[in-house]
């Protein structure tokens, strides 16, 4: 291999690892940004395509460390937080774990969380600017 290959292949591998340092650097300033309390619908919406399916999953956990509805566009307040795990269902004769759904002020903001998640895209962040960008839509 040539030196001028070797140069040519080093410059190409500097710039996919600093354009995968900066799309995780993004994601992080959006995780942090959706944190936060009032965010509005349209912010919300524009930003979900700058991460990923774990990006989305530290941002409920964290609101729900906060206090708040792991639901992004919710600003409920969490109070009376069930300590338990699971729910037993009599009538259906089932067990439930609840883990996930204690992070959310109702089942319509649960739902509608699940909802945007499945939408979120799995492809590696700094490979999205080859793709189009997803139309996301909220559960009614």
């Amino acid at each position: 291999m040539t030196t001028k290959n070797t140069d040519n292949l080093r410059e190409q591998l500097i710039a996919a690892v600093l354009k995968k340092r900066k799309a995780l650097a993004r994601a992080q300033e959006i995780v942090v940004r959706l944190i936060e309390p009032n965010i509005q619908q349209d912010e919300f919406i524009s930003l979900l395509c700058e991460i990923d399916p774990h990006n989305y999953a530290d941002i409920v956990e964290e609101r729900s460390i906060n206090k708040l509805c792991g639901y992004p566009l919710c600003s409920t307040a969490l109070e009376n937080v069930l300590s338990q795990k699971y729910k037993i269902c009599a009538r259906q004769n089932k067990v439930y774990d609840i883990t996930e759904r204690k992070k959310f002020c109702s089942g319509h903001c649960f739902q509608a969380s699940e909802y945007i998640k499945s939408q979120v895209p799995v492809t590696p962040l700094w490979l999205r600017d080859k793709e189009m960008k997803p139309k996301f839509q909220l559960l009614a």
